[in-house]
């Protein structure tokens, strides 16, 4: 157990044990206003009022749990006071703990943090409403672009834990469909909305997000399939005549699979294609 008035290298020693397993902490004031910071392993912060107690700590106590994340501590406020909680971020700043310091109370929602996030991890608004895909990308890339302005009001209703992390994985969303990366991007953008599926707080249930996402894959892979085909048509074109003949009925053939939708054997259409063209050449 630690009890310190002064921490320097107590709280360095705090977030290393928080690395290693989730610890229990208690912190108040005492007759002189000090700080007064408990840390211990176990399963029942709420122990920790009396040792504070006999250490000279007075009303009103915090107590809870916290882990280190990488370079995140987050700290669990089982027992909730904003006055003590501010003690505590005083207090840890003033030591400099070297990790942001993420205040939750026990039903997740964030309370304070000791420092704000780091501006590339979230999402302005204005990033999202001026959001615009690649010139040259096409309606997949719209689509991607209407699904991150649809869900970006909805991350707000998450609660704390999830919703950083929901707002992280859309910044990451919004420079991936930036870089013309739309396959990660539809990826990361389905995960958002199967997350808030599943916590209530889109309009769809998970089956219907499911569906949904998998329609604009099947876009996506159409318009991939399309390029393709346009490509392997140039290609053609320049064959010599009887071979060109042959090869441009076969380019027609994958162009009709592709418009039925069936990618699969427009797919292995064009492979045939592509096979020959290798050979012509």
């Amino acid at each position: 157990m630690v009890a310190s008035r002064v921490l320097g290298e107590d709280v360095r020693s705090m977030v290393r044990k928080g690395a290693r397993e989730r610890m229990c902490f208690g912190f108040c004031l005492d007759k002189q206003n000090d700080p007064l910071l408990m840390v211990e392993p176990g399963k029942k912060p709420e122990a920790l009022r009396a040792p504070l107690k006999n250490e000279g700590g007075g009303p009103p106590m915090i107590w809870g749990t916290y882990v280190v994340r990488s370079d995140q501590m987050e700290m669990i406020c089982e027992k909730v006071s904003a006055k003590t909680v501010t003690g505590l971020k005083k207090f840890l700043r003033k030591n400099q703990p070297k990790v942001n310091v993420l205040f939750y109370d026990k039903g997740g929602n964030l309370l304070d943090s000791l420092k704000p996030e780091k501006s590339d991890g979230v999402v302005s608004d204005d990033k999202v409403s001026d959001l615009a895909p690649p010139g040259d990308s096409g309606k997949p890339a719209q689509e991607l672009v209407k699904r991150l302005k649809r869900i970006h009001p909805r991350i707000a209703l998450a609660p704390g834990p999830l919703e950083m992390k929901l707002k992280r994985a859309l910044a990451r969303s919004v420079k991936l469909v930036n870089d013309g990366k739309l396959q990660e991007a539809e990826t990361l953008i389905t995960m958002i909305e199967m997350a808030l599926a599943k916590i209530g707080k889109t309009i769809e249930n998970d089956k219907r997000t499911q569906a949904r996402a998998q329609q604009s894959r099947d876009r996506m892979s159409l318009g991939a399939g399309v390029k393709r085909a346009q490509a392997l048509r140039a290609n053609v074109a320049r064959t010599p005549g009887s071979t060109r003949s042959k090869l441009d009925r076969a380019v027609h053939k994958a162009a009709q699979l592709l418009k039925s939708r069936d990618m699969n054997g427009a797919n292995k259409m064009m492979d045939r294609i592509e096979k020959a063209l290798a050979t012509i050449n």
